[in-house]
């Protein structure tokens, strides 16, 4: 696939996830388009790159948490996270503890910067709320 065009979809995907969220459908809902962004982004090496920024951005923001255009859901990141296992996540979210909290992870404790180191765990509590691993 074409660079802009997986870039394209990537974004696409993230935004109707979103949107879904906003809704109040809930994981239910939007689980399988967060498994379509993890495909794509097995499938798609180049965005990796576009997929991180998009992360730090969320980071860079106060309340990573909210479903504004141009963030990436909490949820998603972890996904990513528990799923592709970038070093970078960790990285990012360290970041945000060392901006935002002064690189104290107990004061971070409830913000997505601090459950991300959770995801990595083959048992990583989070995976209850998705059917793909329940089924």
């Amino acid at each position: 696939m074409e660079p802009a065009v997986a870039n394209t979809l990537l974004d696409t995907l993230i935004e109707n996830s979103l949107q879904i969220l906003r809704a109040g459908f809930g994981m239910n809902w939007v689980e399988s388009t967060f498994f379509d962004i993890i495909l794509l982004l097995r499938q798609e090496n180049a965005l990796k790159a576009p997929f991180l920024e998009k992360v730090r951005a969320t980071f860079a923001k106060r309340d990573p948490g909210s479903l504004d255009v141009g963030t990436v859901p909490r949820e998603l990141i972890e996904l990513v996270a528990h799923e592709l296992r970038w070093r970078e996540l960790q990285e990012l979210a360290n970041k945000r503890i060392e901006q935002f909290f002064g690189g104290d992870t107990r004061l971070a404790v409830g913000d997505v910067a601090h459950s991300i180191s959770k995801a990595y765990d083959d048992n990583w509590r989070d995976r209850e709320f998705y059917q793909r691993y329940r089924g």
